[in-house]
């Protein structure tokens, strides 16, 4: 295979072709080998997945002259080649151009196919509607390196101390059996907008909600099974009653054997919440020297229970009760592809709306104390989502990637 060229109309072309899901198993691959080519390439690649990068582009968009850049652009080639004045259209696919060979602002529209996307008509700028999120993730690996595993297709992907990591079916699958004695750590990761189906490798499936992480090794050795996580994971955890699984957040553990449940640790909301559906499971507030919890408080939960962590304010200690009045299919809806919107209130909707639509909530004046009833697919234009809640007398204004809430 020969190297993929260094151009950067030719890389940022690429880079901008994926989100949309055009490129051939061919340059998936190209593309691939070109990130891992150099040093420069892996950070170059890093920085087109930073946020504050991305944002500081879409202000440098927002300043951009189109006229004089495509002027720019067209005095630049050799002198030997003849120009062609363009018709409007096909100058306008010139400045496009133009933006793509600005690396910085492909990083954009890599990132952006979340976000509104806009086109001229009568020389006004027609925002489109948002897309649902989608199956996606990170893969970091132990040295660091970073897969995008929507862009990959199946099979073997990496190996790590002898454990085979694969995608099959849109999920990513571990193989243990020739790991070697050395146990390397990989972390999941899913942005805004995506979510994510993981085998790990003692069989144990993860699903992560949008917004989430999990850090795990690669083949579990040892007395305990231990991983970490952030954001909205459910387990169905395998069972090996020798080798206690525990999953750890900055304010508390979990120790289970084989069990299946929720847990709800997003740093935007208020509680800590973890629903058993089946098996047993401890839950430990660990214990914080900040506050007067020197020594740790636990509950141990049956199926059916949900446990409650009020986080730590200025003038509260952080609690845990326990609560027997669930739904479980409330709970976990967003793992069957559904937005469970019962008994929730404005407040807690936006938060899902932010995390799957990969949007920002702005409020516009006080918003009244408002409670919501309803299911809906999770598989939905963010204006469909928008026409339902809106029948609970709140008005919503899409401007760009931000919705303010009236």
């Amino acid at each position: 295979m020969a190297p993929l060229s260094n151009d950067p109309f030719v890389i940022a072309s690429l880079i901008s072709r994926l989100r949309q899901g055009e490129l051939t198993p061919g340059e998936l691959a190209d593309l691939d080998a070109w990130i891992a080519a150099s040093d420069a390439h892996r950070r170059l690649w890093e920085e087109l997945n930073n946020d504050d990068v991305v944002q500081q582009n879409v202000q440098s968009m927002a300043r951009f002259n189109e006229a004089a850049a495509l002027e720019r652009f067209l005095a630049n080639k050799p002198a030997s080649k003849k120009v062609f004045r363009l018709p409007a259209f096909r100058r306008w696919q010139w400045v496009a151009a133009v933006f793509v060979l600005a690396l910085g602002v492909a990083s954009y529209f890599f990132l952006s196919n979340q976000k509104p996307i806009t086109t001229l008509a009568g020389g006004k700028a027609v925002v489109k509607d948002i897309p649902p999120g989608k199956d996606g993730a990170i893969l970091t690996l132990s040295d660091g390196s970073q897969l995008i595993l929507d862009t990959m297709g199946a099979g073997t992907i990496a190996t790590q101390h002898g454990t085979t990591i694969s995608l099959q079916n849109n999920e990513l699958v571990y193989d243990a059996t020739a790991a070697t004695g050395e146990v390397a750590r990989n972390t999941i990761t899913t942005p805004k907008g995506r979510q994510f189906h993981v085998v790990l490798p003692d069989a144990t499936e993860v699903w992560l909600n949008a917004a989430s992480s999990i850090e795990y090794p690669v083949a579990f050795k040892g007395a305990e099974r231990r991983v970490k996580i952030t954001g909205e994971v459910y387990f169905d955890v395998a069972n090996r009653s020798w080798q206690p699984f525990i999953v750890e957040t900055e304010q508390m553990k979990l120790e289970v054997l084989g069990t299946s449940f929720n847990i709800n640790s997003y740093a935007n909301e208020q509680t800590i919440q973890t629903t058993l559906l089946t098996g047993a499971v401890k839950v430990t507030l660990v214990p914080d020297n900040s506050h007067q919890h020197k020594t740790a408080h636990y509950k141990v939960l049956v199926p059916g229970q949900t446990s409650v962590l009020s986080k730590p304010g200025a003038q509260s200690n952080a609690s845990l009760v326990v609560t027997d009045k669930i739904d479980a299919g409330k709970i976990t809806a967003w793992k069957n592809g559904l937005f469970n919107f019962d008994g929730a209130d404005l407040h807690s909707i936006m938060r899902q709306l932010e995390r799957w639509y990969n949007i920002e909530v702005q409020y516009v004046g006080k918003p009244e104390h408002v409670i919501f009833k309803g299911k809906m697919h999770r598989n939905t234009n963010l204006s469909d989502v928008l026409k339902v809640l809106k029948t609970m007398d709140v008005d919503f204004e899409l401007k760009g990637n931000i919705l303010y809430v009236k």
